[in-house]
């Protein structure tokens, strides 16, 4: 098993699961086990509904967990990556708050959330900008700067867009999977 490990992020809306359910469809139909994480940093999060991130993912055949402050959905005793603190807070409920997670644990919490998905070839998380992982970060139709700071490549419609960092096409699933192959983390 490869066991590498690789992040995507952009904003709500701009596409991070569509294009992370081709990558992961392609890596399937190659043969590769894939194992998915979705950030729920609000701890919101309904599991498995039609639609939902949760139930995409695993509709295409990748095992997937869905982890938060309190909880994740592979039924650990508590959620990972820290952030317990900020529920229920005004800057977390207004939305306004920037999430930090705990990256003194990174390492233990990254081996303790890949052990529950046993063998796997890739993991792919999506959100978590700020985790030390390699990372794609999607824009479609708009540039969020926030973002550009925690990117190593990048994957947009937008052809404007010019940076001396890799970027792809939202389709070049191939160009990305090369990528990934080259730049993931092994875990």
């Amino acid at each position: 098993m490869k066991r590498l490990a690789v992040a995507f992020s952009g904003a709500s809306g701009s596409g991070k699961t569509t294009l992370i359910s081709k990558v992961a469809k392609e890596l399937i139909s190659r043969g590769f086990k894939v194992a998915i994480t979705k950030h729920d940093p609000g701890d919101k999060a309904k599991f498995d509904y039609e639609g939902k991130d949760s139930y995409i993912y695993s509709s295409i055949g990748a095992d997937v967990a869905v982890v938060s402050p309190n909880r994740t959905s592979i039924f650990l005793k508590n959620g990972i990556f820290g952030g317990k603190d900020r529920i229920n807070s005004v800057a977390h409920n207004s939305k306004s708050e920037k999430f930090e997670p705990n990256l003194e644990d990174f390492e233990s919490e990254m081996a303790n959330l890949a052990s529950h998905f046993g063998e796997f070839d890739y993991l792919i998380i999506e959100g978590l900008k700020s985790l030390k992982l390699p990372r794609i970060t999607v824009f479609r139709d708009e540039i969020i700067e926030e973002f550009i700071p925690f990117s190593n490549a990048f994957a947009t419609n937008i052809t404007e867009f010019s940076t001396n960092r890799d970027k792809f096409d939202l389709d070049d699933i191939d160009k990305i999977i090369n990528w990934i192959d080259k730049n993931a983390k092994r875990i």
